[in-house]
């Protein structure tokens, strides 16, 4: 009997998708459902003066609109830091809030601020032209080099500074440097990085009337941790009675590990 030991250990889902018998996110459709579009801030840091979605709730279709005031309202929460880091000094680092839609302030392009539920996708994509945004628009910081000397982006932050770290020892640092015959500085500005899968990130939301229960079918690398934040963080609904499934996901390569916006608005929207 051959040993399993070193043994060549065949992959079992190879045909399945070769033969295009896969089951992803896009491919769960549920009885009535409708469909969402978000609409996106186009400034990288303004202040949200007024949303006017008057004209897009008559439009063909079109279910509800829903906005950041909504949330609030709801007291849904957001999105939170993956772990905790202390500064140098002991203190924690500084966490901004960061509701899963805009409600005062955006702060990068495409902060989500609204979101559109319609029949379908297409009358979904046209009642979202009819929505006006009107906005301040402020001064971006767009250089980490300028972060702490621009103006402040989240209230309460001193400097735009999260944390202050410290890993290794100061003074041993310190002397190697001062024994040091050259010392050589170089600023380096690292290239953007995008994990780019070829399936989008997407979610499907069944909401059961009858037990209060809700499935979120999402395209995620993690679905255990979406679960849990959903809950215990976002408040959508407690955690016995939230399922997040997720079927076979087109590629992730750590994108989506992470718990996103789109998961807890159409979850809580269910």
């Amino acid at each position: 009997m051959a040993s399993l030991v070193g043994s060549r250990v065949e992959r079992k889902e190879d045909k399945r998708f070769l033969t295009g018998k896969g089951r992803y996110t896009a491919d769960i459709n549920i009885a009535n459902q409708t469909y969402a579009i978000f609409i996106r801030s186009p400034h990288a840091r303004a202040k949200i003066k007024k949303i006017d979605t008057s004209k897009a709730l008559k439009a063909s279709g079109v279910v509800d609109i829903l906005t950041g005031e909504h949330i609030a309202q709801d007291k849904i929460g957001g999105l939170i830091a993956g772990w905790a880091i202390r500064s140098e000094d002991g203190s924690e680092m500084k966490c901004p809030p960061n509701p899963p839609l805009a409600k005062d302030n955006v702060n990068f392009v495409g902060d989500p601020i609204a979101v559109i539920f319609a029949e379908t996708l297409d009358e979904a994509k046209t009642a979202a032209e009819l929505v006006k945004v009107d906005y301040k628009v402020l001064k971006a910081v767009t250089s980490l080099a300028d972060t702490m000397k621009s103006d402040t982006i989240h209230e309460g932050i001193d400097k735009n500074l999260c944390y202050d770290w410290l890993l290794g020892d100061r003074q041993k640092v310190k002397e190697a440097f001062d024994k040091a015959d050259k010392i050589i500085k170089l600023d380096i500005t690292n290239n953007r990085l995008i994990p780019n899968a070829m399936e989008p990130r997407a979610c499907v939301i069944d909401y059961n009337t009858a037990s209060e229960e809700i499935t979120c079918y999402t395209t995620s690398q993690n679905p255990h941790l979406s679960r849990l934040i959903m809950s215990a963080f976002g408040g959508v609904t407690p955690e016995n009675k939230l399922r997040v499934i997720a079927p076979d996901v087109g590629g992730g390569f750590g994108s989506k590990i992470n718990l996103y916006n789109e998961e807890i608005v159409c979850s809580w929207a269910s």
